[in-house]
């Protein structure tokens, strides 16, 4: 883990396991050899929460596609949790989700965040470098709507947001100007299954930084993400 997705100075790693009995040793250690053996990253403020495993229910195929249950944010912090790509972590610490590719995704909170439903939400920060994921029981044949919700998370990330959101072959690009204040937006994938199993995917088409240092990766937040059966349930 590198400090590359902010300016002040901090960044807020999240990291999960599955637990294999009932003690463990967590060990945190710099890897990098220094010149100065005196010089080194800094650690602060470590938490362990335990995860909840999200399960489907009868108005959503997905799991935890508020993504309400997630990582622990620090009090007092402003920054959000950042969530390394599945390469780095085996388990996920945003359940039900992958995250892919070679970039992290943030963790929001609305306490310092416009999020558009509930108190979590996810923003994602690389453009097609982070991506996250979620492969759904389907039934080939069958139609489905996947909805969900994009906005900015009213942290100065201005200027021309793009989602892509794909369904197995089928993809939608959701455009979305930003102003850096808050606010969201919602759109509809409708498409027909072709095998038992579907991957969701959803990544920034746009590479953007905020206005305000210029130098800080941001990007669209993604929220209220949910997957019905036209057959059998009515979208919203």
């Amino acid at each position: 883990m590198q400090t590359m997705y902010s300016s002040n100075g901090w960044d807020s790693y999240a990291w999960a396991w599955l637990a294999k009995s009932d003690e463990v040793e967590v060990v945190i250690h710099n890897p990098s050899v220094s010149e100065d053996p005196a010089c080194g990253p800094l650690i602060d403020s470590v938490a362990i929460k335990q995860l909840i495993p999200p399960r489907r229910t009868n108005t959503n195929v997905l799991k935890n596609g508020g993504f309400e249950e997630g990582p622990y944010i620090l009090p007092n912090t402003t920054w959000g949790v950042v969530i390394p790509p599945h390469i780095e972590d085996d388990h996920s610490p945003l359940p039900g989700w992958m995250v892919e590719s070679l970039k992290a995704v943030r963790y929001l909170d609305a306490d310092d965040f416009s999020v558009p439903r509930g108190r979590r939400a996810v923003e994602l920060l690389a453009g097609k470098e982070s991506a996250i994921a979620q492969v759904v029981r389907t039934v080939s044949g069958r139609r489905y709507a996947l909805a969900f919700a994009v906005g900015d998370a009213g942290n100065a990330c201005e200027g021309s947001l793009q989602v892509e959101a794909f369904a197995g072959e089928h993809t939608i690009k959701v455009p979305y100007e930003s102003k850096g204040k808050g606010g969201w937006k919602r759109a509809v994938l409708r498409f027909t299954a072709t095998a038992a199993r579907t991957r969701i995917v959803f990544w920034s088409s746009n590479y953007n930084t905020r206005s305000d240092d210029l130098s800080s990766l941001c990007g669209p937040v993604l929220d209220d993400v949910s997957l019905v059966s036209v057959r059998y349930g009515k979208l919203a």
